[in-house]
């Protein structure tokens, strides 16, 4: 099911149609489930404060809409991650995981714009044709 392209490297995959796109984008997803999976551990187990609950389902939500295809929530997740570990390397001199899920999330924004623009080539294509 996977592309030999997009095994080459998980942190650059290379982005060559929609599959690979595709591909690229649900790096976003993963990302999401990891940082939410792990806030949550940190919930149950009381390394957290319960309002981090707000935190954990602002993660589903952009986990999702990258899953989706959403630009919008690959930006957002993109922002997030870097404002918050931009917040907590303030606090708690770390970055934690951070890097890591930005990389994440820098691969889920090239997935999802390749798609769309590859999406808005195929009209401009169909709608020129269709002109003449």
């Amino acid at each position: 099911m996977f592309n030999k392209a997009s095994k080459e490297n998980i942190f650059w995959p290379g982005i060559y149609d929609k599959v690979t796109a595709r591909e690229a984008a649900k790096q976003g997803w993963t990302a999401a489930l990891f940082s939410g999976g792990i806030t949550l551990l940190m919930i149950v187990f009381g390394g957290a404060e319960i309002m981090n609950l707000l935190d954990v389902a602002l993660i589903c939500l952009i986990g999702y809409g990258c899953l989706k295809m959403s630009r919008t929530a690959a930006i957002a997740g993109l922002v997030y991650t870097i404002s918050n570990g931009i917040y907590k390397y303030s606090v708690h001199k770390t970055l934690g995981l951070m890097p890591l899920f930005a990389i994440f999330y820098i691969n889920s924004v090239r997935g999802t714009f390749y798609f769309s623009n590859d999406d808005a080539k195929k009209d401009r294509k169909c709608s020129t044709v269709a002109r003449m």
